[in-house]
């Protein structure tokens, strides 16, 4: 009977103990209504990443002692019209053979069909001692990827600086790479360098290699290093899933990134580089940024700079590459409302005559701390063989050089 009480006793202690670690549930909900009109037609649609993404997550941290500390994060993105986890261009599957119908089942994921999207936004684990940095393990955003979002220059994904450097990036979705941007067709190195050592994704050889799965330029399987901010400097290194195969090249389908920040009395200067290997083990493209905001009292001001070069079995002559400029001012009419007037040009590097310029005028309005409401008036230019959109994730021109004129209203909530 006394043995029996201590247990119980044990048990109940162990239970205070687990309760004292706490989860957090936390997200954003975002929806947009749009209206884009180019060549004398106009479509309307309603999207859930247009503004900012559309996502739920749950993070817990655990204090070890000695200024160490252990953390995790979990993010799945939400279309909310249909209430699926992650879109079209974040699942964790891109091959060929994906099919919607197909059940997932792990049999089927590691034979590259349809792969689950939760969780796709995110899934790592962290450890941090106090001033020395962190390492994180699992699935995270691309460094170069954050620090091109912190130098956005308009007040959402849309418009901005951070619709172009997606337009430069984006290779799997929508070609935007080549195809969308200079005519040329979109090399076999870039569509399926998700795989294994093969120029070709098939259902026996998956373009399922976790170090840039999804979203090809946003999200890395892998490992990160982060220093501790010393005088408003800090930096992270990271590197993707080593090889995966005795038949690989060395650095197959690898990628790795990196990004210095500086922020202190209101400047922020990011410098930031990522790349992605072909199934050769060579570079198949790579992006350098340079950005920087500053702000002072109402006013904030963003320019930024994006270079992608394409390399090894991915270069074909007429896509060698693009750079991407955008120059934005905010200003802050009161706690609650915004302004703000974004303008950006992407270009092709080799053909000057392939360009797309973007303006947007933009207005948040807060509601509450964490409601608000948006709206925005954009117009994108096409020239040569550009066949972009100025709005984010957005219906593209299905002609060359036409001008689209668009406009939408939404709303944003936090937890």
């Amino acid at each position: 009977m006394k043995k029996t009480l201590v247990a119980l006793a044990s048990l109940a202690a162990l239970g205070t103990s687990f309760a004292q670690s706490s989860m957090t549930i936390y997200g954003n909900l975002d929806q947009t209504l749009a209206n884009t009109s180019q060549g004398g037609k106009s479509a309307t649609f309603t999207k859930s990443n247009l503004n900012s993404s559309s996502y739920w997550g749950i993070t817990s941290k655990e204090d070890m002692g000695g200024g160490l500390s252990a953390s995790f994060d979990l993010r799945s993105e939400i279309t909310l019209m249909t209430g699926n986890a992650a879109s079209a261009t974040t699942a964790l599957s891109n091959s060929a053979s994906q099919s919607l119908t197909t059940a997932a089942t792990q049999g089927n994921v590691t034979t590259g069909a349809d792969a689950p999207g939760f969780f796709n936004r995110g899934a790592y684990l962290m450890f941090t001692q106090a001033g020395i940095g962190s390492l994180t393990v699992g699935r995270q955003a691309d460094a170069w990827w954050l620090a091109q979002s912190e130098v956005n220059t308009s007040t959402g994904s849309s418009g901005g600086f951070g619709n172009l450097t997606a337009m430069q990036s984006n290779t799997l979705s929508s070609g935007s790479m080549t195809s969308k941007v200079n005519g040329v067709t979109t090399p076999a190195a870039l569509t399926n360098y998700l795989g294994a050592a093969s120029a070709t994704t098939t259902a026996a050889n998956p373009a399922i290699n976790p170090t840039n799965a999804g979203t090809t330029y946003a999200y890395m399987g892998g490992f990160a290093l982060t220093t501790p901010t010393i005088s408003g400097f800090s930096g992270t290194y990271q590197f993707g899933i080593p090889k995966m195969s005795y038949n690989d090249a060395g650095s197959a389908n690898n990628g790795a990134a990196w990004a210095i920040r500086y922020d202190d009395n209101g400047l922020a200067v990011r410098l930031a580089n990522t790349y992605k290997n072909d199934y050769a083990g060579t570079k198949a493209w790579s992006e350098d940024l340079i950005g920087a905001s500053y702000t002072m009292g109402q006013w904030k001001v963003a320019l930024s700079n994006n270079k992608m070069k394409l390399s090894g079995a991915a270069a074909v002559p007429g896509a060698t590459g693009t750079t991407s400029t955008g120059a934005g001012v905010f200003y802050t009419m009161s706690p609650a409302l915004t302004l703000n007037a974004a303008y950006g040009v992407l270009k092709d590097d080799t053909n000057s005559t392939n360009k797309f310029t973007q303006t947007s005028f933009n207005a948040v309005y807060k509601l509450s701390p964490r409601t608000s409401v948006y709206g925005a008036i954009l117009n994108g230019k096409n020239e040569g063989a550009m066949a972009q959109s100025p709005v984010y994730s957005g219906l593209g021109t299905d002609t060359t050089a036409a001008t689209v004129n668009a406009y939408f209203a939404g709303v944003r909530h936090t937890f």
